[in-house]
């Protein structure tokens, strides 16, 4: 089923009260560079996570830097290579719950529509 990417909840990256959404430009910079990120977020969050503290060491600011980064990346890796599977929406059908990465790409690159699948509430719960 497709859907249009307008009527899907796009959520910012972020800690507490700080945006960690990666930019346009930063976004443009990793295509350009062809530094992709491989690892999935729901699936390599704890090493992510692990990978962001240690480095940055209780510095808000890099944290989030590492956070950016890791978007920016992960949302290139989908705009060059594309995706297969369909954008997760919970049973709302406007709220992701897997695809983040992928919607964002499909809004850089201007698609108006994408696959999606909608969980029912038992899938949920």
């Amino acid at each position: 089923m497709k859907k249009r990417v307008s009527e899907i909840c796009n959520v910012l990256y972020g800690e507490g009260n700080v945006s960690c959404e990666p930019s346009n430009a930063e976004i443009a910079e990793a295509v350009r560079n062809k530094e992709f990120e491989l690892r999935g977020f729901q699936h390599d969050l704890g090493t992510l996570q692990t990978e962001w503290q240690r480095a940055a060491q209780n510095n808000s600011d890099e944290f989030c830097r590492l956070v950016r980064m890791y978007h920016a990346r992960r949302i290139a890796f989908f705009i060059v290579n594309g995706w297969s599977e369909p954008i997760v929406l919970r049973g709302d059908g406007c709220t992701i719950e897997d695809g983040l990465h992928r919607l964002k790409a499909a809004l850089y690159k201007g698609i108006p529509e994408v696959e999606i699948t909608v969980l029912s509430s038992a899938t949920i719960a």
